[in-house]
């Protein structure tokens, strides 16, 4: 292969579908992690791996990702786009389904990185791309453990950008705001009244948001953009 493996989760839909047309229009070959897969058509649909893996599953993504190694090489990057955002008062929430959400939103970010950062720090090489929400510093008064999360994410970032800088490897936190997905699907609102209830925002679309972060990753290796916000130049959120 002429580029290196790049695995993307959450890859089924919004900002993960986006970023990886975008890192396959590239011909990268690709290992897309969802729960439920939806094929990327494209010229270079045979270097694209799909699995059908619940991130809060570690041994199935440990599982997928070894799969695709030993076709296309060593992960040289993994950006981390699985998440929802659910909302409702804390205290009515069924405490399996606040579990579930921490699974996904912050121990699946944990377990992709804890899959793939053994080979990179052997290979003193790799990238990790976390995307985050604007929601990782500016909390909102909806979805406490959605908020929780993103923050932890930043703060993850951080630290692990200070224990893998001797090995070269770059972290990368993303947080965008206003990014126009199916996020209120989760929620269980249409997307009118999802407008309505953030003030009817301008957005950006997600294919705008991953030609960022192709750019993050595009740059050379000893080139680390370590905390990026993204949001339409008319809004003062934040």
């Amino acid at each position: 292969m002429s580029k290196p493996l790049v695995v993307v989760t959450g890859a089924s839909h919004g900002i993960g579908r986006a970023v990886a047309a975008a890192f396959a229009a590239e011909q990268h070959p690709l290992l897309l992690v969802s729960r439920h897969p939806t094929p990327l058509d494209g010229p270079h649909s045979d270097q694209i791996m799909p699995a059908a893996v619940d991130v809060a599953d570690y041994a199935a993504l440990e599982a997928a990702v070894q799969a695709a190694e030993a076709r296309y090489g060593p992960t040289e990057c993994i950006v981390n786009c699985a998440g929802f955002l659910r909302i409702g008062p804390l205290e009515t929430r069924a405490p399996a389904d606040v579990s579930y959400e921490v699974d996904v939103l912050l121990k699946g970010v944990l377990n992709g990185i804890r899959v793939v950062l053994g080979t990179m720090k052997a290979r003193k090489s790799g990238t990790i791309i976390n995307v985050s929400s604007i929601g990782d510093r500016v909390p909102g008064p909806d979805g406490e453990v959605y908020h929780a999360c993103k923050a932890a994410l930043r703060s993850l970032a951080g630290s692990l950008q200070k224990s893998q800088a001797a090995n070269n490897i770059r972290v990368i936190n993303v947080a965008p705001g206003f990014v126009r997905t199916d996020i209120h699907a989760e929620m269980g609102i249409s997307f009118e009244e999802y407008c309505e209830r953030l003030g009817n925002p301008d957005f950006i679309g997600a294919d705008q948001l991953a030609d960022i972060i192709l750019f993050c990753w595009k740059q050379p290796q000893r080139v680390c953009v370590r905390d990026v916000v993204v949001m339409p130049t008319t809004s003062d959120f934040g």
